[in-house]
């Protein structure tokens, strides 16, 4: 529906709103109210997420008692990353392009807008309650790890070494706007991860992570380079909804911002390295890996060595630094709060540690 305007704040969340919104994806019914509610301290590191629930005229249509919108985050700096990045934009491109073609689970989209020059971009996305997010800090059990992989093979076996990933101008190869990324790791990020974390660092850890943020374009090509497919690019246990309306063994992927194109080992080191603490991730990333590759191959990948694997699989441990060193060279003013500060200190912790146990160094 055209000429729906694009809400800048959660005050713009009217019920005209949302009936307008919903009519957009083909729902016809009448809102009378909408009450935004937190979600959680984990929701939204990039931007606003809360859950919108929502009541409706009498004698209307019935419509979702509950949704999830997603805006641009309120603090300017994070705002301003997210669109040079392209972070908002992708997400709302993935929805277009992809969200038909998966077979892994994701949210129903019900609206989307955005407006680039005003910088203006929302999201409008089904509640998939009583499924509950993951916990990064907490982590999970073993079966819950395996499922998380799983549902990563369903997603990157369809799209191995398409050309059709090709066709889409949109799509990022291993990062969003990866110039302005190489820049701002070189000239901002470096620093501030430095003057945050540095006299924590071991010898070795500094001197990949000099590196890493001197040199990311480089690092990015690696990990992008052929077997790649369709990648999530910021897979953890946050970014997971967990259970269903019965709380059954699924999962559901939520946050598609870094959508990529990429190896699809960048996924699962993504979760291992940064969803489990490192003892977990030493005692379960081998059987992790092999659960994995073996999906690939009977999903239909072939021409790929469980060998061949498992060396991605170390080469990928440089994509969660990505997150970790951007996340970690922020001002404790941009944190919010104590769970950012939890937050960054665990995901560096975690970093550091999977750059010494995988000898990262011996790819620079």
């Amino acid at each position: 529906m055209a000429g729906i305007p694009i809400p800048s704040s959660l005050g713009d969340l009217t019920p005209e709103w949302v009936t307008a919104a919903l009519g957009q994806h083909g729902i016809d019914t009448k809102a009378s109210s909408v009450t935004p509610v937190n979600i959680s301290e984990a929701a939204g590191a990039n931007g606003v997420t809360v859950r919108l629930k929502v009541t409706y005229a009498d004698g209307s249509e019935p419509g979702p008692a509950s949704m999830i919108i997603k805006l641009p985050a309120k603090a300017p700096a994070v705002k301003q990353v997210g669109i040079r990045q392209q972070f908002y934009q992708n997400e709302i491109r993935f929805y277009d392009d992809f969200a038909d073609r998966l077979a892994v689970n994701i949210p129903r989209r019900y609206y989307s807008g955005m407006d680039e020059e005003a910088e203006l971009f929302a999201i409008l996305l089904e509640d998939m309650a009583p499924a509950v997010t993951g916990n990064d800090f907490t982590g999970c059990t073993y079966e819950e790890a395996l499922l998380a992989v799983r549902e990563m093979a369903k997603l990157h076996a369809p799209w191995w070494n398409s050309p059709d990933l090709d066709s889409v101008e949109w799509l990022p190869t291993g990062e969003p706007n990866l110039a302005f990324a190489h820049t701002r790791f070189n000239n901002e990020v470096l620093l501030g991860v430095m003057n945050n974390y540095g006299h924590t660092f071991s010898p070795v850890v500094k001197t990949v992570v000099e590196a890493f943020c001197t040199d990311l374009a480089s690092v990015i090509d690696m990990i992008s380079a052929a077997p790649y497919t369709l990648t999530h690019s910021d897979y953890r246990l946050v970014n997971l909804l967990i259970g269903g309306e019965k709380l059954s063994p699924t999962v559901t992927v939520i946050d598609w911002q870094r959508v990529a194109k990429a190896k699809g080992l960048v996924d699962i080191a993504f979760f291992t390295v940064l969803s489990l603490s490192p003892e977990r991730r030493r005692e379960w990333e081998s059987s992790l890996v092999e659960a994995y590759y073996a999906d690939l191959v009977k999903l239909g990948v072939t021409d790929y060595s469980l060998e061949q694997c498992r060396l991605d699989y170390r080469l990928c441990a440089f994509a969660p630094m990505r997150i970790a060193m951007g996340f970690g060279a922020r001002p404790d003013t941009d944190l919010g709060g104590e769970h950012g500060k939890r937050l960054q200190e665990t995901m560096i912790d975690r970093v550091s540690a999977a750059i010494e146990d995988m000898n990262l160094r011996e790819f620079l």
